[in-house]
């Protein structure tokens, strides 16, 4: 009997009989907390309902007058359908019984009461509320060190998404943003030749310009309604939403040129002045704005123009070279079975491989291409399904023969097609591998409908795979992502792992995302592994797997 855990216990004790109820309070009160006394059923609910958050056991009688014992539990049932009982009872009917069990009481003593008997059955239901105690107890701190932890992220983030010498956005937040607005309007705005600033004036001085700029260009966004970042050392953009005729923001965006060329700027803490010249390259409404505005920056400095906003005539034909290019080598490799897949290991602490990640490769007698090279154009070319089958096919076929562990990448758009859906279920359906295959999902914003998600999730878990979300941490991060999914593994982007030797922000962040995912229960990996300095100190966070150069770079054989 834990009298250490009885001291903590307050019951409520309903006994219509005087005597009786007067001998169990004198024996049981040295035991307890607290002994709630009441005269029958009626009065014990009145009690019960006032004193609910003090009560942990209710003992009761089970013939009392008013409310009996069997009508009072199912009305504090009702209340709190947990709450031990305990019935004291000098009827021994088969009748009552069977009601008692129905209702899922913790004890049954019968009159004349054993006193020794109903502590030990009260001390059996005072474990339950124990239990609850310390389920609810870790509830509330894992609670709390949650919103801990997604406080201290949210600050981190701001931080990691924020310009440290002028506190603009940066180049993290700007290719943020733009995957989550509509008719985008991009302004690249270039300090010609800044670098000589930078030799003529020193360092200090040309840190001093660009924050100056950075003051001026933010003065005029907010007339402008659109947002400033740095997203270089000497380039700024404007970024403004839902721009559908651009027209009147193009001469907006070029009178804030002028006006900041047209004036010297005065440096006072080295009291100089320093002129600046800008020109600008704009895009709008495409999948790659941010390249496409930067193609039209060098037009524009190649024909000594100020600014010039792009158009497909400025890279169509070179686009249209490319695609006829690498239309013809995927349409060769998927005739010669040159859709290979490469391996990268994955280890654990001890360096020891646990799987290895595929990668799709085309290779040729010439050379081996990445899929940065010809992975849009395929989808393009309506090649990428046959493309993304040979290279699952093989992949499958390595796991038969080798009985390796292996992680599979999809998109969001491979698990949302029926079709897709259907091969990967035929496949695992031909032999036992599934134990042996993750699925890695690219963490994405552009997630509407989970249900085509889950419908994927859960036919491939019915199988035994698992599920990894790759890329945590990149330009868009969302720890509710982890909670709809239920991952079991992580990978933590390697924007961050391979600068957190020398970057404290995204140690900080890779800390705050390795404590969220474990106390989820997930797994974690750190991708870009580059060096034993940046493998010792994931080690050290307590990330659980280890990908990168540093252990081996993807192989064609393993």
């Amino acid at each position: 009997m834990n009298f250490t855990l009885l001291k903590t216990i307050t019951i409520l004790y309903a006994e219509d009989e005087a005597m009786v109820q007067q001998e169990v309070y004198t024996n049981l009160s040295p035991f307890l907390k607290e002994v709630v006394m009441a005269g029958d059923g009626l009065e014990a609910l009145k009690i019960y309902e006032q004193r609910k958050e003090d009560i942990d056991i209710v003992v009761t009688d089970i013939m009392m007058p008013q409310m009996n014992g069997i009508e009072l539990v199912d009305s504090l049932r009702e209340i709190n359908p947990d709450l031990p009982v305990v019935y004291t009872t000098a009827f021994n009917d088969n009748e009552y019984l069977l009601k008692t069990i129905e209702q899922g009481i913790s004890g049954y003593v019968l009159k004349p009461i054993d006193i020794e008997k109903l502590l030990d059955t009260i001390s059996k239901a005072a474990i339950s509320v124990e239990n609850k105690r310390l389920k609810e107890s870790l509830q509330e701190q894992v609670a709390l060190k949650t919103v801990k932890l997604q406080e201290q992220y949210e600050k981190l983030r701001t931080q990691y998404y924020t310009d440290s010498l002028t506190q603009l956005a940066n180049r993290r937040a700007l290719i943020r943003d733009l995957e989550k607005i509509k008719y985008p309007f991009l302004a690249l705005i270039d300090l010609d030749k800044f670098r000589s600033i930078n030799d003529i004036y020193g360092e200090d001085v040309a840190d001093l310009v660009l924050i100056e700029v950075a003051r001026l260009l933010q003065h005029y966004a907010q007339e402008i309604a659109c947002k400033v970042y740095r997203i270089n050392s000497d380039e700024f953009v404007f970024l403004k939403q839902d721009v559908k005729e651009e027209h009147e923001c193009i001469e907006k965006i070029t009178k804030v040129r002028e006006i900041i060329q047209s004036q010297a700027l005065y440096i006072q803490e080295h009291d100089i002045s320093v002129n600046v010249d800008v020109t600008m390259g704009m895009a709008k409404e495409s999948e790659n704005i941010l390249q496409h505005a930067d193609m039209a920056l060098k037009h524009a400095k190649k024909e000594r123009v100020p600014f010039l906003l792009y158009t497909e005539e400025l890279n169509t034909k070179n686009k249209h070279r490319n695609d006829i290019k690498w239309t013809q080598i995927i349409r060769n490799a998927l005739e010669n079975f040159q859709v290979v897949p490469f391996y990268q290991a994955i280890v654990d602490n001890n360096e020891e491989i646990a799987k290895y990640e595929s990668l799709v490769r085309i290779t040729t007698k010439a050379e081996v291409y990445s899929p940065i090279k010809f992975l849009e154009v395929a989808k393009r070319a309506k090649l990428y399904v046959e493309l993304e089958k040979r290279m699952i096919l093989k992949v499958l076929q390595k796991v038969r023969e080798d009985k390796i562990d292996v992680t599979i990448n999809v998109s969001i758009e491979d698990i949302s097609s029926k079709t897709f859906i259907k091969f990967i279920e035929e496949e695992l359906k031909k032999d036992n591998i599934a134990r042996h295959i993750t699925f890695e999902l690219l963490e994405n914003e552009s997630i509407e409908d989970y249900d085509d998600i889950d419908t994927f999730l859960d036919m491939v878990k019915s199988f035994g795979c698992k599920i990894a979300i790759d890329d945590f941490g990149s330009g868009y991060s969302n720890f509710s992502y982890l909670v709809k999914l239920k991952p079991d593994y992580i990978k933590i982007d390697g924007s961050l792992i391979k600068n957190i030797d020398s970057d404290q922000n995204a140690y900080i962040i890779t800390k705050s995302i390795n404590d969220f995912a474990h106390n989820l229960g997930i797994k974690t990996v750190a991708e870009f592994v580059h060096s034993k300095e940046v493998f010792e100190i994931v080690k050290t966070l307590g990330v659980d797997y280890f990908q990168g150069y540093y252990f081996s770079e993807p192989l064609k054989e393993i």
